[in-house]
């Protein structure tokens, strides 16, 4: 018997891809009667909310639109979980492509052979971008020292990564919701709190979305602030998954930092000794950038080394600010279980059985 599925997508001033996106979602092979599409908006101030509800009103699958006021991820998700009918729900942002119209079947079919509580796909930067720069800085960041997402390759049993994109509803009614007090990595948060409850995630290739960079340094620089306040936040309320990786940027930053209070105040000889470490980083950023070059091209091998610096001084400086004004930590609530279907997917559910 075919699950119902909720697809809930986070989106703010998405006008210009999230119709793509829906509309990659409305040609999928599963059953119109046995989803439902939860867009969450975040205050778009672009239309993108109205033009969801004129384009995509009366279709054979329900589009709804959902308020998010106070814009983050984390209370979007929360906003989408609350009114999901779904058995299971399938998170994706409003900045993301769906490659196979088999997503939704892929996911219905391995929720029930493997019996995972979540499913994690890979999520590579590889969607459309709009600028040169947005090609540069999916490619960087899919390098080594790009700190990109990574998922493996291979399908099978893992430990919850950052996100998992699906979730059947018991999850949120034996873990809560995603705890709001996480600006950015409240993923990374929850799944933890999955890992501790003996939940077991399963990582398929075949659920791979594909999602689009940020188009300007500008908001590469916005989204790792976001990123580091939300990772010093996370090693704080669990300081044993705190690792070495985590803090390399802000690790570099400081010794930037040190540098550059070396070689004003101290003699040239002594300065260079203090921060000849330094000059690991612009060494793997030039050998980075050439494998770029070597594969892409001169036009990304030149913006790479100013994606890779925004990158590290992002999410530097994002986590000495959360270091010096700590968030509070939030107590997620539960969830209710769902009591009541469509009329819709009883009757399939009825003939489900019957047959």
């Amino acid at each position: 018997m075919l699950p119902y599925l909720s697809v809930v997508v986070s989106a703010r001033n998405e006008r210009k891809m999230l119709p793509g996106l829906i509309d990659q979602l409305l040609e999928q092979n599963y059953p119109a009667e046995l989803y439902e599409i939860l867009i969450v908006d975040g205050v778009s101030t672009d239309g993108t909310g109205d033009l969801v509800r004129r384009r995509y009103n009366n279709r054979r699958v329900r589009v709804r639109v959902l308020d998010n006021p106070k814009r983050s991820v984390a209370a979007g998700r929360n906003a989408g979980i609350r009114a999901a009918s779904g058995e299971a729900v399938v998170f994706l942002s409003g900045r993301c492509t769906i490659p196979s119209t088999n997503l939704l079947t892929d996911t219905a079919a391995i929720l029930e052979t493997t019996g995972a509580g979540c499913l994690c796909r890979p999520q590579p930067l590889v969607a459309h971008a709009e600028t040169h720069m947005g090609e540069a800085i999916a490619r960087a960041r899919s390098t080594r020292i790009g700190r990109g997402p990574v998922a493996p390759e291979m399908a099978g049993y893992v430990d919850p990564p950052g996100f998992a994109g699906t979730y059947r509803r018991r999850v949120f009614e034996e873990v809560g919701l995603f705890d709001e007090s996480f600006d950015a990595c409240a993923g990374l948060d929850f799944n933890e709190r999955v890992r501790k409850a003996g939940i077991r995630a399963y990582c398929d290739p075949r659920l791979a979305v594909h999602e689009q960079p940020p188009q300007k340094l500008r908001s590469l620089l916005v989204e790792m602030f976001r990123h580091g306040r939300g990772a010093s936040h996370w090693m704080r309320k669990y300081p044993e998954c705190s690792s070495l990786a985590e803090i390399a940027p802000l690790t570099m930053l400081l010794a930037v930092l040190l540098a550059m209070f070396a070689w004003s105040q101290l003699p040239a000889l002594t300065a260079a000794i203090i921060t000849a470490p330094v000059a690991v980083f612009p060494i793997a950023v030039l050998l980075a950038s050439m494998q770029i070059g070597s594969s892409h091209g001169f036009r990304s091998a030149w913006r790479a080394p100013l994606v890779f610096v925004t990158i590290y001084l992002g999410q530097g400086i994002g986590l000495l600010y959360e270091y010096a004004f700590p968030a509070g930590t939030g107590k997620p609530r539960k969830v209710a279980p769902v009591t009541t279907v469509s009329a819709a997917t009883e009757s399939l559910s009825e003939a489900n059985r019957a047959a």
